[in-house]
């Protein structure tokens, strides 16, 4: 496929396949409900995927370990219903810090694997690398826009994903009056100087750097292609909105539901499957988990250690998938706080945090171990070594957080005295009890320390953390699909997701050189070094736990075993919408 391709099938998932999928019990041959009617072995499609041969409509495989399979013939029609805390606040998927409606609505250009982490087509079906500043994508045909004003169903082309890739690497900022920083996944883009659509179906992208990891930047699960005409458009009035995904928007109710119809244009043969897909505001747990239990919801996701033992008790038809995704969980410092510039502080936290308490204390069991980085990353030190790191191995916490005492104390902070900040978490159930048991240990170890738990609205939030404006924050993430451009985006000092503001010559050294290192070797050895440098004389986060994903699915519905796995995470739910289906 490639001249030039050093970094095909970089990823792998050998972790989280040595540990296996954790499922919970349920029946995968029950019988058909109202409501839903709606790794060992990589995913089967995707050869199809990369293909100019569409795929077929999917076929039932022999069942994964830990992925329960509704069992019975994949049907048309019905409603996939998904409850939210809130309909979308942001709506522009390129500057939005996470989700919008576009994660329904448009599609990635390439993908990973959901269980091999490998690269694969999707709206680029193949590309070249002639030398290592040069990539030559080309784009699938046949793939429709929605058929309303102004795209009338025209096919999406090299002009609409050059425009996306250019945008999303921040290059229209100034054009559209608009703070680069606003552009959030522009490190993914990192390196990249030019973006041209040299015929319909082929897009240059000349490289300024050499990025090693820039064919999976692009596989970023928020970088989502939309119509170049949308900025035109504007990105107020969701229902104005058109992209190119098996479901095209209906209906738009702020704070109350938005609804999405099936695109009989959709580039797969048979897909989508579901006529409908409804997300309604449920922003109360107990409400949403009610509304599960009684059918009136297709999916719950991210359940509690109890409210996986309450469905299983009240519901034993219903499927459990779950898995260590590629999220994580963390306390972020801001370092424009004054406590916060000094190591020895940043330290002592994380040496008192007792990481079990948070992780168990939420999920019960299931969640990772991480230091510096995600172990996802195969460059990332694994388990034997971060369980016997200071501060994370549970057997030496005692000794640790007599260490974190002294550091304090060195710092001026003895006892937790003087030492003052707020944590402001997103509003999520997960970052707010993930705050309050920071808050909780803190306190009991350190009487003089004061720390305040806020938690403003999500707009709020999103302003906030952009502008740089707090002192901590309890939130978790999508990790970037490269360990360097993870690196770069949090850590490096003009990464853009580094809300944090941490600035460090050698951290921006040592990413850099490894960006552009294409010798995997070489490049493992420096995000070694970069990792010791972390633990050693930086650790700007505390970060808690890889996020264990966990989905509970009525059982009439199928195909989620074959397209939801780690490298999808929770946000790829809206990404494959279009694969599940009825039995």
């Amino acid at each position: 496929m490639s001249t030039y391709e050093p970094f095909t099938g970089h990823f792998s998932r050998r972790t989280m396949l040595r540990r296996g999928f954790a499922v919970g019990g349920g029946l995968t041959g029950a019988a058909l409900i109202g409501c839903g009617s709606g790794p060992r072995k990589s995913v089967n499609d995707n050869a199809a995927a990369s293909s100019a041969v569409a795929p077929k409509a999917p076929e039932l495989v022999k069942e994964r370990d830990g992925m329960p399979v509704a069992k019975g013939t994949p049907k048309k029609g019905g409603t996939f219903t998904i409850s939210a805390t809130e309909t979308y606040v942001q709506h522009d998927q390129h500057t939005a810090v996470s989700s919008s409606e576009w994660m329904v609505l448009g599609e990635r250009a390439l993908e990973l694997d959901e269980f091999s982490g490998k690269l694969r087509g999707n709206l680029v079906e193949s590309w070249e690398q002639p030398d290592k500043n040069t990539y030559l994508l080309k784009v699938r045909k046949g793939v429709k826009l929605h058929n309303k004003a102004p795209w009338n169903g025209r096919e999406f082309d090299a002009a609409d994903l050059a425009w996306n890739l250019n945008r999303i690497a921040g290059n229209t900022a100034e054009a559209e009056k608009l703070p680069k920083g606003n552009f959030q996944r522009a490190t993914t883009m990192e390196g990249a100087g030019k973006f041209e659509a040299v015929d319909k179906s082929t897009v240059k992208v000349t490289m300024a750097k050499v990025n090693s990891a820039f064919l999976n930047g692009v596989t970023e699960i928020r970088n989502v292609m939309m119509p170049k005409e949308i900025v035109e458009i504007g990105f107020k009035d969701p229902m104005k909105f058109g992209g190119m995904a098996p479901f095209q928007i209906a209906e738009s109710i702020e704070g109350t539901r938005q609804s999405y119809t099936r695109f009989d244009g959709y580039y797969r043969p048979n897909e989508p499957y579901f006529d409908k897909i409804v997300q309604t505001v449920i922003p109360d747990r107990a409400a949403t988990l009610a509304a599960f239990l009684s059918k009136q919801i297709s999916i719950m996701s991210s359940p509690t250690a109890q409210e996986v033992k309450t469905i299983q008790g009240a519901r034993a038809d219903a499927l459990l998938y779950s898995y260590i995704g590629v999220n994580y969980n963390f306390i972020m410092f801001n370092l424009k706080h004054k406590p916060f510039q000094d190591f020895r502080v940043r330290k002592a936290l994380n040496m008192a945090t007792d990481f079990e308490d948070v992780g168990n204390g939420y999920h019960g069991s299931g969640w990772g171990s991480l230091a510096a980085f995600h172990q996802a990353f195969p460059e990332a030190w694994q388990d034997a070594k971060v369980k016997g790191l200071a501060g994370l191995n549970p057997a030496t916490k005692a000794k640790d957080r007599e260490e974190a005492a002294k550091l304090l104390s060195a710092a001026g902070y003895a006892n937790g005295d003087k030492l003052e900040f707020e944590i402001m978490h997103k509003p999520k159930a997960e970052n707010r009890e993930n705050a309050l048991r920071f808050q909780a240990q803190m306190a009991k170890l350190f009487p003089g320390i004061k720390i305040v738990i806020k938690a403003p609205e999500t707009a709020v939030f999103d302003k906030a953390q952009a502008a740089k404006d707090f002192q901590a924050i309890s939130n978790d993430s999508t990790m970037n699909p490269d360990i360097v451009l993870e690196g770069y985006a949090r850590w490096h000092s003009t990464g853009s997701r580094n809300y944090g503001g941490f600035a460090e010559a050698e951290s921006d050294s040592i990413l850099e050189k490894a960006l552009g290192e294409v010798d995997m070797k070489a490049r493992a050895e420096l995000m070694n070094t970069y990792q010791q440098k972390y633990m050693d004389a930086w650790m700007p986060h505390v970060n808690f736990y890889a996020t264990p994903q966990r989905h509970f699915v009525q059982p009439d519905v199928g195909g989620f075993d074959k397209v939801f796995g780690p490298w999808d995470s929770l946000r790829g739910v809206t990404h494959k919408l279009g694969r599940i289906y009825n039995v």
